[in-house]
């Protein structure tokens, strides 16, 4: 409980994890970020977090989903480098009517492919849902990471500069 080491309730949690996009070097993602009430600021829970992993990992990535019209103020507030809102994407399926996450599909079925889910299930109610786009953020914890950082050809950009976050 409490907050980095503190007793009591939990307050706020950062999860990161391995993306689901391949990468060709190691990168973690901080995939979320939540909270209990606003108490906590994000960006100091963002803080705290990254220098308990640094000594584990040396880049790390974020996405700011615009479909849920996250823009990643939290990532600018801690100075993180943003690297451009990245092109519609099949982030899932509809199953059903409902919504099911890629990686929630990759664990319950083995594959996200509609085509292949509809063979296998037998059924025709299964199509592919696409995101609006994510924002990419992107922060180096050493001089190594910034050097993967350039091999993996990240971009530093100006975030109001970036003609697709203005349509």
């Amino acid at each position: 409980g409490g907050l980095f080491g503190d007793a009591g309730p939990c307050v706020a949690a950062c999860y990161f994890s391995i993306p689901p996009t391949q990468w060709s070097e190691p990168v973690w993602e901080l995939s979320r970020l939540v909270r209990a009430h606003d108490r906590v600021p994000l960006s100091f829970l963002i803080s705290k977090a990254i220098k308990k992993v640094q000594r584990c990992i040396d880049l790390i990535v974020s996405f700011a989903d615009e479909t849920h019209a996250h823009t990643g103020y939290v990532y600018r507030a801690c100075s993180w480098n943003y690297g451009g809102l990245r092109e519609r994407r099949m982030d899932g399926l509809i199953v059903d009517g409902e919504f099911v996450p890629g990686r929630s599909c990759n664990a319950r079925w083995g594959t996200r492919s509609p085509t292949r889910l509809k063979d296998t299930l037998n059924r025709d109610d299964i199509e592919p849902h696409f995101d609006c786009g994510k924002h990419l953020y992107w922060k180096s914890l050493n001089k190594q990471g910034q050097r993967k950082a350039e091999r993996l050809g990240l971009r530093s950009i100006d975030w109001k500069n970036d003609d697709r976050t203005n349509d």
